[in-house]
């Protein structure tokens, strides 16, 4: 059991004692215990409960709840109706003088008005329930929206994005238009995160997605599909004309001077880039398995140029 909220209400753990203790000591002070043969042991069980039910329900709500108004008024209707059943309770034990008779006549005073505080305390709490509830529902769908989204870049998830292949690959297998797809790999990131750390490599990848949004159109779908991997969907688009995106894309990334925290050295990244167009007779696997072959093979491409030029 979670008893972490018990250190806020300190303050009403002490009215709680005082109290209990203040009742008590004033009754056995002004009474006097009855014999025992005139002691109704029943009716003594039935109001010991109560009044022992009370007081863990005062516990309860004492290690439930955080320090607050609702908090306050459930703890102050709940201790008023304790008072009553505790003066009814020691009334089974304790015979009071007939200058101290009017402790029997106002001991039921205090529960009517503890139930008057209760019924606004839970009214309140009803409320605060209704706006917490409001909160989550909120909060869920903020989560199941951007559930699709990939935390860090803000570009749509890998996962929404095979969705949405799949809808493509429908739509132009029937209406016989090609759609393109882009891949992007950004080269040597591993190494740029073992150098600078994670966190600057999170950075990075958030500026990268943002540069390859502004460089497509709104009907395009971008993604991060792997670690260092993008995925640009662009429908009812061919090779030829997406070539023009892909060329602003490389051009704006080559352009991106991207400086990690106060240092004035700007790194510059490079990318491998490769598109392929497809007309809706293949799986959404297998667009991304051929996506992912054509990377690998431009990827070596490049390497065998680089060396030529080493060489």
């Amino acid at each position: 059991m979670n008893t972490s909220f018990i250190k806020y209400h300190s303050h009403l753990l002490t009215i709680l004692f005082f109290t209990l203790g203040a009742v008590i000591t004033c009754t056995f002070n002004l009474g006097d215990l009855k014999p025992s043969s005139e002691f109704d042991y029943l009716d003594a069980l039935g109001e010991g409960g109560m009044t022992l039910m009370t007081l863990v329900w005062i516990g309860f709500i004492l290690i439930s709840r955080p320090a607050g108004k609702v908090t306050n008024w459930l703890f102050s209707g709940l201790i008023l109706m304790n008072i009553s059943m505790l003066l009814d309770f020691i009334d089974e034990f304790v015979i009071y003088p007939q200058n101290s008779a009017w402790l029997t006549a106002i001991e039921s005073l205090p529960a009517p008005v503890g139930m008057v505080i209760m019924s606004i305390a839970l009214y309140h709490w009803y409320q605060e329930q209704m706006t917490i509830n409001a909160q989550l529902r909120r909060t869920e769908r903020f989560y199941r929206d951007h559930s699709l989204t990939d935390f860090i870049t803000g570009l749509y998830s890998a996962k929404y994005m095979k969705k949405q292949i799949k809808h493509q690959l429908l739509y132009s297998k029937k209406t016989k238009q090609p759609f393109t797809m882009m891949m992007i790999d950004i080269r040597q990131f591993d190494q740029f995160n073992r150098q600078y750390g994670h966190q600057q490599g999170d950075i990075l990848l958030r500026e990268i997605g943002q540069v390859i949004t502004m460089n497509i159109r709104d009907q395009d779908l971008a993604c991060r599909y792997a670690s260092d991997r993008f995925v640009v969907l662009l429908p009812n688009t061919t090779t030829t004309f997406a070539e023009t995106f892909a060329w602003h894309i490389e051009n704006s990334l080559a352009n991106l001077a991207f400086k990690v925290g106060s240092d004035q050295q700007a790194n510059y990244q490079k990318i491998t880039l490769c598109s392929k167009e497809f007309d809706g007779s293949q799986s959404d696997y297998q667009v991304l398995e051929l996506m992912s072959q054509q990377m690998d093979s431009t990827k070596k491409q490049n390497n065998k140029h680089h060396n030529k030029q080493v060489a």
